[in-house]
Formats: C-alpha cells, sequence, structure tokens
C-alpha cells in the first residue's frame, strides 16, 4: 500500500477487489486514449495538442507564474518534454518565460492573453467530443463521475513519490 493511502473500505472477499481495480485500469486506460485520440484531433486546427491544452490549463491556475520545472513536477514529465512544448507555445504567443527577479538560472512562465484566448478555443473545441463521450450520464451521475474521479486524482497526487 502506497504511503498517505488510507483504505476505508473492507471487502467481504478480498479476491474481488484486485480484479475490480484491475478492471477499472483497463477503463481508464482505453478512455484515455479513445478521448485523447479524439481531442488531439479536435485541437489540430489551432495547431495545439491536449498537452500543450493541459499546460495552458496549469498555467491559467497559476498567474503568478511558474518554472518550468514546477510544470514538469505538477505534469509528472521531464523538463526537456515541458521546454519543448513551452517553445511551442511561446511561438504561438500563448506563453512568456522571463527571466526571475532574484534568481537569473529560473524562468518565470507566465500565460499571455493569446494564452486565454487559444486555451478558450481549445475547450469549444473539444466540446462536441466531450458531449458524445458524456451523452448516456444524467446531470446527476456526470457530477458523481467527476467526484469520484477527483477522488482518484487526489489519492494519486497524495502518493506521489510514495513509490519512488
Amino acid at each position: 500500500m502506497a504511503v498517505g493511502v488510507k483504505h476505508s473500505v473492507e471487502y467481504s472477499c478480498p479476491m474481488e477487489r484486485p480484479e475490480t481495480q484491475g478492471r477499472a485500469i483497463r477503463e481508464l486506460a482505453i478512455v484515455h486514449q479513445l478521448s485523447a485520440t479524439r481531442l488531439n484531433r479536435a485541437l489540430r486546427p489551432l495547431g495545439v495538442t491536449l498537452t500543450h491544452t493541459a499546460v495552458l490549463s496549469h498555467l491559467a491556475q497559476a498567474p503568478e507564474g511558474c518554472s518550468v520545472g514546477e510544470i514538469a513536477a505538477a505534469m509528472e514529465v521531464n523538463q526537456p518534454a515541458v521546454s519543448k512544448t513551452l517553445r511551442t507555445l511561446a511561438d504561438l504567443g500563448a506563453v512568456t518565460a522571463e527571466v526571475a527577479e532574484g534568481d537569473s538560472r529560473r524562468r518565470e512562465i507566465r500565460l499571455t492573453a493569446q494564452g486565454g484566448r487559444l486555451l478558450m478555443e481549445a475547450m469549444l473545441a473539444m466540446h462536441p467530443d466531450a458531449t458524445i463521450a458524456f451523452a448516456g450520464l444524467s446531470d446527476e451521475r456526470l457530477a458523481l463521475l467527476v467526484e469520484l474521479l477527483a477522488e482518484v486524482r487526489i489519492r494519486l497526487d497524495d502518493a506521489r513519490g510514495a513509490a519512488d
């Protein structure tokens, strides 16, 4: 069990849990692949990918800016991958990179107004595919899905580095 992760649910048959977790992971992996393919296709006319959109979204939540290392840590990717993504976004006028005050080795990455518009366009471009994906769910079930996924995300976020 990962450090910091507590399970409050007990199962009558311990063999059911691994099987059910395996099914959940398989479903998440398939949903990720299917949705990433569709969303990247929808974003292509804007010249961005789902990865670019994720970085823009991260920066939209950090108006004070972030370093490349902070973005890499948040996205759980290496710094060269983030730098490549940021070059594309900078070429699109979506981000700026400025030397941080007090530390000339650090670059502060910030979302520009153009980046905010690009993020909004990306969200609108992805909306039709999101509508297809969630069409069969009532508002209540969709809200429950969001709540459950957020709970999983929080547990995984809290467990970062525990397995290293």
